[in-house]
């Protein structure tokens, strides 16, 4: 029998500002340092902008940004060393692969995220898939809408991510929460005129027709100016709330004091803020035909909907708000299959047959 290999993470950056991708790759970075701590592998952890994981002991080589110095580094690193298999967290760090010669290929795993392959490829990505020996996906519906861009997609396992098991950064904004108060619709993501698909537009929208619900908005970003100025142009810039950027701790508190969390996005490729709402016991109101339908099951733990279709949006808010008891009873479910089926425990323990694949 071969020897196993140890195993290198190549990774874009796992810094706590890089955002849900960010955290993605620290969620696979820890999955791998801990089996090859079990099963007695050696294991590295290299990275473009030199970021680390927190709370985390791996040593860490970075590259300030310089990407064909990180290329560099992994060719040569194959090249010298046949006894290593290798992780990108990452399509675009993984490309340094569609450029090795294939006796100098190592073994090596790509995750597919959504948004990087729901569109024709370049070609050097399109081959680093190609020759990947592992491929997985974090949602079936992530897998599908990849399906005509990336080649040998039918077998491709679906591993769906988890949140982070460690301490909130950050102090809490008493001031902020104090303004807040309870009872409110929360909807937590990046504002950027690029990604208009989260459902911002079509929330305040609907609250026009909801006149007792407030709505938080967390997040920052270059559409915000727009979204702050549509909000007081419907007329409800006073039950609108835009908090900026906050605090990991601030975040967490601000997750416990909503009513519902709502963001009827149709682009995201999983949707880690679904399970923060989860954890926080609280239901979810998502959109139907997208990865929300693999996490929250509608009428249990939130309910689904066209996002397009104003008056379905409406009705699922103002059902959300009149009906407390039902809306709690769909928080607590949510909580429960957060724990048994999203749980950290559930990522690794899907994880590590992959890496065993890998490595073997």
């Amino acid at each position: 029998m071969k020897p196993r290999r140890d195993l290198v993470f190549v990774s874009a950056g796992l810094g706590l500002d890089g955002g849900g991708r960010a955290l993605a790759g620290r969620l696979l970075a820890a999955g791998c340092a801990g089996f090859a701590r079990e099963r007695g592998l050696g294991f590295e952890l290299l990275t473009l902008d030199g970021s680390e994981p927190p709370e985390s002991e791996i040593p860490v080589q970075g590259f300030a940004g310089n990407q064909r110095a990180l290329a560099f580094a992994v060719w040569k690193r194959q090249m010298r060393d046949r006894g290593a298999a290798y992780v990108f967290d990452l399509l675009g760090v993984a490309r340094t692969q569609s450029y090795l010669p294939a006796p100098f290929r190592a073994p090596y795993l790509i995750p597919l995220y959504g948004i990087e392959v729901w569109r024709p490829l370049e070609w050097d990505r399109r081959r680093a898939l190609a020759h990947a020996t592992v491929l997985f996906a974090i949602s079936a519906h992530t897998r599908e809408r990849a399906r005509g861009f990336v080649p040998g997609l039918n077998g491709a396992p679906v591993l769906p991510l988890a949140l982070e098991e460690r301490r909130p950064e950050g102090a809490v904004d008493a001031p902020l929460l104090g303004r807040l108060g309870r009872g409110f619709f929360l909807i937590v993501g990046r504002m950027d005129p690029r990604e208009r698909y989260k459902g911002h537009d079509q929330l305040l929208e609907a609250l026009v027709r909801v006149p007792d619900a407030r709505l938080v908005v967390a997040g920052d970003g270059g559409d915000r100016p727009r979204l702050e100025a549509k909000a007081a142009g419907l007329g409800i810039g006073d039950r609108v709330l835009f908090t900026g950027f906050t605090s990991e701790a601030t975040l967490v508190e601000i997750y416990r004091r909503c009513a519902a969390f709502a963001m009827p996005s149709r682009g995201e490729g999983f949707g880690l803020v679904y399970l923060e709402a989860m954890r926080a016991g609280k239901p979810v109101l998502a959109a139907r035909d997208s990865a929300a339908e693999e996490i929250v099951i509608d009428g249990a733990t939130g309910l689904l909907v066209d996002p397009d279709d104003r008056e379905e949006l409406r009705g699922a808010l103002g059902r959300l708000l009149d009906y407390p008891g039902e809306a709690r009873r769909m928080g607590e479910a949510g909580f429960e299959r957060w724990r048994k089926e999203l749980s950290l425990e559930r990522f690794r323990e899907r994880l590590w047959p992959l890496l065993e694949r890998l490595v073997s």
